[in-house]
């Protein structure tokens, strides 16, 4: 177990731990729910109700539908009025069983319901168990804006049990590999050693080795006054992209987008804070590796830069980007010029030439 802001636990301990959890909530009357999306719900919960014991245990289903076109205020509202006609109350918890989107959907809705009632995550893909369910960060896109409304809530526990990946296709792998890159990237450059190794990937360690370095940026800075904007890294280009693709109904994962930020916000650290090419290039051999090139960047590039104006991180309407200076050491808060932004765009867009 790791304990900092918030308890993660891993494998057998964590199945442990939600049997006893969920069991001694029923014994002091607590309402328990869980929460699915039609995948989980067929693919994890059957799983977890096994491997957690949880089949003699009270709990209600709650389910809402998968994909980023759901990540609404209209699901927020669908949720509140399953717990409300449930009978939930400020004692109740709310057990969250699936990605990013569904963590960050139920964290938002406990925070506010009732004021706030007890939330734990069980991420089921590998970008949730290295990101999203970690640090406390909840909400829902906004406008067609990624992320646009939501608070700062932590769930009272994080249980990670990597078997789930198994359940995942390698669409969803690689998109989660985006965002273990960019721990390598902003605090433990060993991870992107362990990437490079031509052997079988060790998710377990990898997970380990993400989990480690986020609870230790967000205990330091629990709501991103400064450090924690590091793990933006990737993030101002790639919800830019995310939030035109959400617009145009185009089909695109969210480690997808931000693999495309990091390429993009790797080059402006070359050009703009002395980063080695090589780590560049190192980068650019992942991505051909694991992603495919997406031509509708260049293509709408001013929109997409449009859209990064409205990222939370600027200030005084000027861009602020995180740029790296070597692997393992980030910088926030970075000014950056709307061309040079157009810049990264085109260079993306050139290696698919």
């Amino acid at each position: 177990m790791i304990n900092q802001n918030e308890s993660v636990f891993f494998g057998r301990e964590a199945s442990n731990e939600l049997h006893h959890y969920i069991a001694s909530c029923i014994a002091s009357n607590r309402k328990v729910f869980i929460m699915v999306d039609e995948n989980t719900r067929m693919y994890c919960l059957p799983f977890l109700i096994k491997i957690c014991d949880l089949s003699s245990l009270s709990f209600t289903i709650i389910e809402i539908q998968s994909g980023e076109k759901y990540k609404s205020f209209d699901t927020i509202v669908k949720i509140w009025s399953q717990l409300t006609h449930a009978g939930a109350d400020r004692n109740s918890i709310i057990v969250n069983l699936g990605g990013g989107i569904l963590c960050d959907l139920g964290g938002f809705a406990a925070s506010c319901y009732n004021r706030g009632i007890d939330t734990v995550h069980v991420p089921t893909t590998l970008l949730a168990m290295v990101d999203a369910a970690i640090g406390g960060k909840t909400g829902f896109d906004f406008l067609d804006y990624k992320n646009h409304i939501g608070s700062f809530y932590q769930a009272q526990r994080v249980l990670i049990l990597s078997e789930f990946i198994e359940t995942l296709n390698l669409r969803q792998v690689n998109a989660g590999l985006a965002e273990v890159v960019k721990y390598g990237f902003i605090s433990n450059p060993e991870i992107l050693g362990k990437l490079k190794n031509s052997g079988p990937v060790l998710y377990d360690d990898l997970i380990h080795l993400c989990v480690d370095a986020k609870l230790g940026i967000t205990s330091e800075d629990p709501k991103e006054a400064g450090y924690r904007k590091v793990l933006n890294f990737g993030h101002t280009v790639g919800h830019a992209i995310e939030s035109f693709a959400l617009s145009h109904e185009i089909d695109i994962l969210h480690g997808e987008a931000i693999a495309v930020g990091l390429l993009c916000e790797l080059w402006l650290s070359v050009k703009l804070r002395n980063l080695n090419t090589n780590v560049l290039l190192d980068y650019i051999d992942f991505y051909n590796s694991h992603f495919a090139y997406l031509s509708y960047i260049f293509k709408n590039r001013n929109e997409i830069l449009n859209r990064m104006m409205l990222d939370k991180k600027n200030s005084s309407g000027q861009l602020k980007f995180v740029l790296i200076n070597r692997p393992g050491e980030a910088v926030w808060d970075v000014n950056v010029g709307s061309e040079i932004v157009l810049e990264s765009l085109t260079y993306y867009n050139s290696l698919n030439n």
